[in-house]
């Protein structure tokens, strides 16, 4: 009988240890899981300010897009006065082309306000 009961006692003291290896794996486990969860919302949180930066840096663009055409609008309308009044080195071949060019942009202009 000393023999069965010693047997019974190492089956408790391994089932014992085995059990509590599981525990500190579960607790290992759950530390990590917690620590990927609390990761994934620090890069979802991250994601969302990148994408609102992004945002805010597509609007900018766009509003620098259309200044640098409004100004480029004006250098040509400039350069065009110059020419006109006579101040300018610019080929006169060149100017004649360009004030066609705004001749058809107006005659365009014009039929689209006719066709309404």
């Amino acid at each position: 009988m000393l023999t069965l009961s010693v047997k019974v006692t190492l089956q408790e003291r391994l089932n014992f240890f085995l059990m509590e290896n599981n525990l500190e794996h579960l607790k290992l486990l759950r530390t990590r899981v917690k620590r990927t969860i609390d990761g994934y919302s620090a890069t979802l949180r991250e994601l969302g300010r990148l994408q609102e930066a992004h945002q805010q840096l597509k609007v900018e663009n766009q509003q620098l897009e259309e200044q640098l055409e409004a100004l480029r609008e004006e250098l040509k309308t400039a350069k065009l006065a110059q020419a006109l009044n006579g101040n300018s080195d610019q080929d006169p071949r060149q100017m004649k082309l360009q004030i066609n060019q705004y001749l058809r942009e107006i005659d365009k202009c014009l039929a689209l306000l006719n066709r309404d």
